[in-house]
């Protein structure tokens, strides 16, 4: 059977937590989502994951600094135990370091006291009707095998897929910026991404941003810039097919890795051949040595030359489970050392040329 969304029997407001150890920015916070959201309330870490261990909330608005424990840490214990709900950081102790690595860890948004009411708001309504579009996705990533399966069933289930998107978003007044979009794949391939691991989509996009910003200097047509940027995001694309419970390696693991289905995947929802190229091809090798068809030099199409040493670089770069950040000049040393062997030295020249002239904010 095509995969399937379960449709909305109710018309059922989302449930938001607030923590927060002030009596005072409790009750504004309230005041402002009370129309919108069922309210919680915890004074407290402790009594925040007994209330998210025995009720329903789909939101999270959590105070940075709470009398029992670090609200980053507390974060962070939310991420392990209820990885679904989204948490929205509200603090008056905030930095640009702090935002960030919020955001890392999981935050879906970071906002400063005293905050703009409209944007509070704003920001929690786009966040709670992501949460409905991830716990939608879930399940048909689960039960639905037929997206990565043989065809034609599995150009099938993709068109029922993103047909049944499409109506979720329209019913569920989709955010002005993702109706802006000229085609849903890229929103419904990003959703699917996070669905099954966020880290999967902010790897995807960072390789994104930095594919982007090569392409600037190689002055391609639009067309092509426009598939980098997607086939980028969504070079991964195999792993939404990996059963759950399965560690999700991010290196350029064979074992784990099947570009060869990404692409078969990307054809079936009707990604541009370019795209489709970088889906199968971003683990091939300058010198040959690489998978799954062992192509050799320029035989490499760009685009996919491209995204491998975006790629390359995002996984030195990235903070990881197993293995910390190098610092960017490093990085950009290790890619450097591989130009000629795993990538297209001309491209390896301008990608840390580029990359070096970027500011080291990241």
């Amino acid at each position: 059977m095509p995969p399937t969304f379960t449709p909305d029997t109710t018309d059922q407001k989302p449930t938001v937590l607030i923590v927060d150890d002030e009596t005072a920015p409790r009750a504004a916070l309230t005041q402002i989502l009370m129309q919108d959201f069922h309210i919680l309330t915890a004074e407290n870490a402790r009594a925040a994951m007994a209330v998210l261990d025995n009720h329903g909330v789909d939101l999270v608005t959590l105070d940075l600094k709470l009398p029992d424990r670090s609200g980053s840490d507390l974060l962070h214990e939310i991420k392990r135990a209820h990885a679904e709900i989204e948490v929205i950081m509200v603090t008056a102790y905030g930095s640009l370091q702090s935002a960030m690595d919020c955001i890392r860890h999981g935050a879906a948004g970071f906002l400063l006291k005293p905050f703009n009411a409209s944007e509070l708001l704003a920001i929690s309504l786009q966040t709670a009707q992501k949460k409905h579009r991830l716990d939608q996705l879930r399940p048909v990533l689960t039960g639905s095998a037929e997206l990565w399966g043989p065809e034609p069933a599995c150009t099938t289930a993709w068109k029922t897929l993103l047909s049944d998107y499409c109506a979720m978003n329209r019913a569920r007044s989709l955010s002005a910026s993702r109706s802006d979009e000229t085609s849903p794949l890229a929103p419904l391939i990003s959703d699917l991404l996070e669905a099954k691991d966020r880290h999967l989509l902010n790897h995807g996009s960072r390789v994104s941003f930095y594919a982007t910003l090569v392409a600037n200097r190689l002055n391609l047509p639009i067309a092509e810039q426009q598939s980098l940027a997607l086939g980028a995001l969504i070079h991964d694309l195999d792993l939404i097919s990996v059963p759950d419970g399965h560690v999700l390696n991010l290196e350029s693991d064979q074992q784990i890795h099947r570009p060869e289905l990404g692409a078969k995947m990307g054809r079936a929802m009707g990604l541009s051949a370019d795209a489709v190229q970088i889906i199968a091809l971003h683990h091939e090798r300058w010198d040959g040595t690489g998978y799954p068809f062992g192509l050799q030099e320029e035989r490499i199409p760009l685009l996919a030359r491209t995204v491998a040493i975006a790629q390359a670089f995002d996984q030195l770069t990235a903070e990881q489970p197993e293995r910390t950040a190098l610092p960017i000049d490093e990085a950009l040393e290790q890619i450097e050392q591989q130009a000629g062997t795993a990538f297209d030295p001309t491209l390896t020249e301008l990608f840390c040329r580029t990359m070096h002239e970027q500011p080291q904010q990241r």
